[in-house]
C-alpha cells in the first residue's frame, strides 16, 4: 500500500519533465528557426545592396539631384523673405550761382566735411585771368544724413534748381542674398561630387559645371557689394556757376530817346570803324606786294623810253 502512492508521485514527476522537455524543444527549434529567418533576411538585404548598381558616383544625374537640394528653398520660407530694414540708393543733384566760385567751391567741402563725406569727383574751369568760373562736384555721404547735408548745400549760394531721387532695392537685396546662399551650396555639392570622381570624362564635364557655377556666383557677389555700397552712401551732384552777365545788363527796350539813339549810333560807327580797319588790314599785305613790283619795273620802264628818244 505504501508502494502505490510514490509509485504515482513519480510518475506524475516524469509527466511533468517530459511535458517541459516537449515544451523547451519546440521553443527552441522556433528560437532558431526566427534566428535563421532573420540571418537569411539580413543576407538578402545586403545581397540586394551589393548587386543594385549604384548610380556613378560623378555622374551628371547625381549632380542634378544634389543640385536641386541645393537651391531648394529653406524650411521656414518667412526667414528668406525677412527684410532686415529698408534699402534705398539716394541720388541728388544741385545748382548754385555764385559770383565768387572758388569761394562758393570751398563751403561745399566745408558741408560734405561736417557729414562725414568724400569726394569722388571734381571738375573746374577757369576764365582768362585764372579765376575759377564753373565747378562740378561729385560727393559721397552716408545715406542717413543725406538729407541734412542737401539743405545745407542748398543754403550756400543762390539756388537755381535742386532734385533728388530715391530707388528702394530692398527686394533684390534680399533677393540677391538668398540666390548667393543657395549657389555657394550648389558649387559646394559640384565641387564633392568632383573629389569623388573616378574617369577624365566625369572630371572634364563636373569642371564645367563648376566653373559657370562658380562664375555665376562671383557676379552675385559683385551685384551685393554695389548694392552695399549705394545703399550706405547717396550721391549729391553739386554744379557751381557764375551768374550770367545778360541779366546785370539793362534791357535793350528799357534805353529809348536821346540816350538810346546816341547809343545806337556810336555802337553803328564803332562796327564802321571795325570794318574800315578790316578792309585796310586785309589790303594792306597785298599794297606792299604792288610796291615792290611797280616801283622796280617804273624806273626800268623809265630807263628804256630814255634810251630809245
Amino acid at each position: 500500500m505504501t508502494k502505490t502512492p510514490r509509485t504515482r508521485f513519480l510518475l506524475a514527476i516524469a509527466a511533468v519533465a517530459a511535458i517541459a522537455a516537449t515544451a523547451g524543444c519546440s521553443g527552441s527549434g522556433d528560437d532558431d528557426r526566427s534566428t535563421a529567418d532573420v540571418g537569411a533576411s539580413s543576407d538578402d538585404a545586403g545581397r540586394a545592396a551589393v548587386e543594385e548598381p549604384a548610380a556613378p558616383q560623378g555622374s551628371l544625374a547625381g549632380g542634378e539631384a544634389q543640385d536641386a537640394a541645393a537651391t531648394a528653398p529653406d524650411a521656414d520660407p518667412a526667414k528668406q523673405l525677412e527684410v532686415p530694414g529698408q534699402s534705398v540708393i539716394s541720388t541728388g543733384t544741385i545748382s548754385l550761382e555764385s559770383k565768387d566760385v572758388g569761394d562758393a567751391r570751398t563751403e561745399v567741402r566745408k558741408v560734405i566735411d561736417k557729414y562725414q563725406g568724400t569726394l569722388a569727383e571734381q571738375e573746374t574751369t577757369t576764365g582768362d585771368k585764372g579765376e575759377v568760373t564753373s565747378a562740378r562736384l561729385v560727393f559721397r555721404v552716408p545715406s542717413a544724413r543725406f538729407a541734412d547735408a542737401t539743405l545745407d548745400l542748398e543754403g550756400i549760394a543762390t539756388l537755381t534748381s535742386s532734385t533728388s531721387s530715391g530707388q528702394d532695392v530692398s527686394t533684390e537685396v534680399v533677393d540677391v542674398e538668398a540666390r548667393i546662399r543657395a549657389q555657394r551650396k550648389s558649387v559646394s555639392r559640384i565641387e564633392a561630387l568632383l573629389a569623388r570622381a573616378e574617369s577624365l570624362e566625369q572630371i572634364v564635364t563636373i569642371e564645367s559645371q563648376l566653373s559657370s557655377r562658380q562664375a555665376e556666383l562671383d557676379a552675385l557677389l559683385a551685384r551685393q557689394i554695389y548694392l552695399a555700397d549705394q545703399t550706405s552712401q547717396s550721391t549729391i551732384n553739386v554744379y557751381i556757376e557764375q551768374p550770367s552777365q545778360d541779366s546785370d545788363e539793362p534791357d535793350d527796350d528799357t534805353a529809348d530817346g536821346f540816350l538810346g539813339g546816341l547809343r545806337d549810333g556810336w555802337d553803328s560807327f564803332v562796327s564802321g570803324f571795325g570794318a574800315v580797319l578790316t578792309v585796310v588790314g586785309f589790303a594792306i599785305p597785298w599794297l606792299a606786294l604792288l610796291l615792290l613790283i611797280g616801283i622796280p619795273a617804273r624806273v626800268l620802264l623809265k630807263r628804256r623810253t630814255r634810251a630809245t628818244a
